[in-house]
């Protein structure tokens, strides 16, 4: 027995010391300890890839029980496993955390590796474990992709009136129900007046303006046959907006509330692009600028109107909205906490009635607001649910759900629930999580889907999105769109719990987890979300749906997420959900024919198509199921051909004329024109000429004035002639006298 026991200490010991050297070791040394640490370890310290549970706590001791389901999803969220600064890939993707869907991507490809291996007769041991997959290996997103306009960009240039007001009716109908950072009324009324030079335009307001431009012209592009033009049009007007609010010394001045707008318009624009390291530092900006103008507090100003304190609060909670968005994409700490903000939610009424009753009551009335808002909405009681219950609250509940549907009371409803999603992203996939023991962790994910279940049974019938009968299209939009929001969340919420189930358990232990643990529930609830968030498409998609009653802003983003967790069920062998595994097979491929749908004009789908197809069409075929129905890479065509068709030629390519156009580059200053001064000016007030005129006589054009001339403020400027080399070296895709008369392109 004492050998026993000494040979039982020895195993401990040198157990112990592999679990220690095991991650400063690399190549087959590493890949040879966690075999020999997984094959022989009966308990549950190892996960599906082979990496321990780090069962003491480095910073206070304390032993930490393990779990399967946290090892899964958890680890290593308090250290970076890259030296991220190596490669331009590695910078242009950036830290990604464990909420982040390209992390989980990161395990898909693991998985599918070891299930493969599986299937080969001749596996060797060392086989079974895989290298690490690096976030840089599996992201999706263009980041790496650079953003400056094609070809020199005159600043003040604006477009004829006709293209104007389609881009903009575009923006108010497409993009301001779901970021309503301007004021709809004050700047529809702003704009008119300026295209009829009843007023002038400073250049932070012309920057928003831009703005607009370049986000519809990108949802234009992406919607619109008709009106696809090249795919870089839109960041002629993003370059436009950066050189009027963001170059120079600029960033060096105190920000307002138009240059809070401009900025949250960027990361906006960034986030819709899949520039997503991009907006995420451009998104912080925006809150420190909106700090430093005191938004994120709720206002008492005498002095301020009850619709000028209203703004501010929807600026707060778009400029939140996003941040929150790209801190779960990025799995990144966000620059806003709980503790640092007081705005209250949002009014559910649209911006046009802010001044009528009752939306000029609970404007001039903070108390009577605080109740029938605030008590009434499950965000606020975080902390202490119990006060949901009061009659206040209930009575807050019912005025409420007496209130018709419109974009306001949906962007109301979106709000609370983000603020309960990033509740989730800050107590289960924070750093403090590392600290935290796996049954800490799951009552606290019980809590929090309490708090979810409250959220939904709160809604008001007009967009409860569980029950959906003879809609008409704006209710029908607001539910959809509550719905993919919603189910996200509890994608989120469940996903540390879906993982590959231990090996070393006995089937009867397995079975008692599977019947009635925690963790398989959770599991369950996620896949079911994920398959819930693809019941809202249609089988055969199109771009018409998406663009209409979709999040299309961040659906990408949704996408992913409900197709990596459906495929890693299909990787563990669909031990969650094994009743359901030809439907979930039918779900991946739901999911991969949206996906390739959208990459046939988006580089950023075509590569997250490009990883998922991978992964489902190894898995399906050892699974037995057929492929042939799964799509083929769309023409044939690999990344970097679509990366570079979406590249404009270089002047000299485009017009031998050009030749010797002196291109400056973009460096944040604002550019003088290149082209060659005239020697009369033109009133931009000209703008309702149809388009080829437009182009041919200058009116409707607002460029760069001379450095001479230019003084800064609200002035305007001579203008310089355009001539035709100018527009076939700006817009390629307007060149030809069909484009040219159809006006139909968009720049």
């Amino acid at each position: 027995m004492k050998q026993i026991r000494i040979l039982e200490e020895k195993v401990h010991d040198y157990e112990a010391t592999l679990k220690e050297v095991v991650n400063q070791v690399e190549g087959q040394s590493a890949k040879r300890i966690r075999h020999l640490l997984q094959k022989y370890n009966s308990n549950s310290d190892y996960a599906s890839n082979g990496m321990p549970d780090v069962s003491q706590n480095q910073t206070g001791g304390s032993k930490r029980p393990s779990s399967p389901s946290s090892i899964g999803s958890l680890e290593a969220v308090d250290r970076v496993e890259e030296d991220l600064n190596l490669t331009e890939s590695s910078r242009a993707t950036g830290y990604m955390g464990k909420s982040s869907e390209v992390t989980w991507m990161g395990r898909v490809e693991e998985e599918t590796e070891l299930r493969s291996r599986d299937q080969t007769p001749k596996a060797k041991p060392e086989d079974y474990t895989t290298d690490k997959v690096t976030p840089s290996m599996v992201n999706y997103h263009i980041d790496d992709l650079g953003i400056d306009a094609p070809g020199p960009v005159q600043m003040y240039w604006v477009p004829p009136k006709s293209v104007a007001d389609h881009l903009f009716e575009t923006y108010l109908h497409a993009v301001h129900p779901h970021f309503p950072i301007i004021n709809k009324t004050l700047f529809s009324s702003q704009y008119k007046d300026f295209f009829n030079d009843i007023s002038y335009a400073g250049d932070k307001w012309m920057a928003i303006l831009n703005m607009i431009f370049a986000i519809a012209t990108e949802y234009l592009y992406n919607s619109d046959e008709a009106y696809r033009g090249d795919i870089k049009d839109h960041l002629f007007y993003l370059t436009r907006s950066r050189m009027l609010s963001m170059g120079g010394d600029t960033l060096f001045q105190h920000p307002d509330l138009e240059q809070v707008q401009v900025e949250g318009l960027v990361a906006f624009h960034m986030l819709s692009t899949n520039q997503i390291n991009r907006a995420w530092r451009i998104s912080a900006l925006a809150i420190r600028s909106a700090i430093s103008l005191g938004i994120n507090l709720k206002s008492s100003s005498l002095k301020m109107s009850g619709v000028a304190k209203e703004i501010p609060c929807r600026i707060w909670w778009c400029l939140y909205t996003v941040e929150h968005k790209l801190g779960s994409m990025t799995g990144r700490a966000t620059s806003i906490s709980t503790n640092m903000y007081t705005t209250q939610l949002p009014l559910p009424f649209d911006e046009d009635h802010l001044s009528e009753p009752p939306a000029s009551e609970l404007l001039d009335d903070l108390d009577m607001r605080e109740k029938r808002m605030n008590m009434a909405m499950t965000s606020p009681h975080l902390r202490y649910p119990d006060r949901q219950q009061t009659e206040e609250a209930t009575a807050g509940r019912s005025w409420l759900q007496s209130l018709p549907v419109n974009t306001s009371l949906y962007f109301l409803y979106r709000c609370d629930l983000t603020v309960l999603t990033q509740e989730i992203l800050d107590r289960v996939y924070s750093i403090e999580s590392a600290s935290v023991s796996w049954e800490d962790i799951q009552g606290t994910i019980k809590r929090l889907k309490a708090n979810v279940d409250v959220w939904l049974s709160t809604l008001p019938p007009g967009l409860d999105f569980t029950s959906m009968r003879d809609e008409n299209q704006q209710t029908y939009w607001a539910k959809t769109n509550l719905a993919f929001h919603y189910y996200t969340t509890k994608i989120v919420l469940g996903r540390p719990c879906l993982c590959r189930h231990n090996p070393n358990r006995s089937q009867e232990q397995q079975k008692h987890l599977d019947q009635r643990g925690f963790s398989h529930d959770m599991a369950i609830m996620t896949l079911e979300s994920a398959m819930h968030t693809l019941d809202l498409l249609p089988d055969e998609p199109n771009s018409a749906h998406l663009y209409q009653f979709t999040p299309w802003w961040c659906f990408l983003h949704y996408i992913m997420q409900t197709a990596t967790v459906i495929i890693l069920e299909l990787s563990f062998g669909c031990v969650h959900m094994k009743d359901q595994e030809s439907n979930l097979v039918q779900s991946a491929k739901k999911s991969l024919r949206w996906l390739y749908m959208m990459s046939m004009h988006c580089t950023a789908s075509y590569r997250a198509w490009q990883l998922c197809q991978s992964a489902v069409r190894r898995l399906v075929s050892s699974m037995g199921y057929d492929t042939s129905d799964i799509p083929e890479s769309p023409d044939k065509q690999s990344d970097d051909t679509l990366v570079n068709s979406a590249r404009l030629p270089t002047p000299t390519q485009l017009d031998p004329i050009m030749d010797s156009a002196h291109v400056l580059p973009y460096n944040g200053q604002g550019q003088p024109s290149t082209l060659p001064d005239a020697d009369y000016a033109v009133d931009h007030c000209n703008n309702d000429l149809d388009l080829p005129d437009s182009l041919a006589s200058a009116s409707g054009f607002l460029p760069t004035p001379s450095t001479q001339d230019y003084t800064g403020g609200d002035a305007y400027f001579p203008l310089d002639p355009i001539s035709d080399e100018f527009i076939r070296y700006f817009f390629p895709s307007l060149d030809g006298e069909d484009n040219l008369g159809g006006g139909k392109r968009i720049f």
